[in-house]
């Protein structure tokens, strides 16, 4: 009985409040209420898809890169409240074009690298915003090309790189941006230089 007077005598005193105040106080108690669900929900698990856009950072003076348009398709899983961490699983393309000079003249063509990879973040989140860092573990699976200068193995097969992001949740949906910095080599042996790209991704979230 002592909650229910309680409740009660809660009632009573917002009434003798202002309209400014109620709007006020409604709000604070959304601002609480929306707080405490974001922490309440631990787990996640979601699909996405999206844009990249690369940006090649080349150091051998006999080639140079274009960055064309690709894309990526993964899933995640996340665990936490305020302070998350997420694993991620998947499969992207980084088209480019590229052009090679020697002594004998030059060769071009466009490069579509096609690689697995496993983003993983630490990040921290509230009321629905995120933001998170980590690396990006990556695996090259096919690399075809229309310059004859390049197949394959002219790109190493395993890379570590970093991102920087950020996202919303809204009900079962997500945003996310972000940008990852080449950290290896992307070449084998002929030349030098990172593939860095921003990335946009939108996704369902369970």
């Amino acid at each position: 009985m002592a909650w229910f007077l309680q409740i009660a005598a809660a009632l009573q005193y917002i009434k003798t409040l202002s309209m400014k105040n109620k709007i006020i106080l409604s709000a604070l108690l959304m601002l609480t209420a929306s707080f405490a669900f974001a922490q309440g929900k631990k787990n996640a698990a979601g699909v996405y898809i999206g844009p990249n856009f690369p940006k090649y950072d080349i150091s051998s003076l006999n080639l140079s890169a274009d960055g064309q348009t690709g894309f990526q398709i993964g899933a995640f899983y996340r665990k936490g409240g305020l302070l998350y961490g997420q694993a991620g699983l998947e499969y992207q393309r980084l088209k480019s074009y590229l052009i090679a000079t020697d002594s004998f003249g030059s060769s071009s063509g466009a490069v579509d690298i096609n690689r697995v990879q496993m983003p993983l973040y630490l990040g921290l989140k509230l009321l629905g915003v995120r933001a998170y860092a980590g690396p990006t573990i990556s695996y090259t699976v096919a690399a075809p090309s229309f310059n004859p200068e390049f197949d394959q193995t002219d790109f190493k097969r395993f890379g570590v790189n970093g991102t920087v992001g950020g996202g919303i949740d809204i009900i079962i949906f997500s945003v996310d941006a972000g940008y990852t910095f080449g950290l290896t080599n992307l070449f084998s042996d002929n030349y030098d230089g990172n593939a860095n790209y921003v990335f946009l991704n939108l996704g369902l979230k369970f």
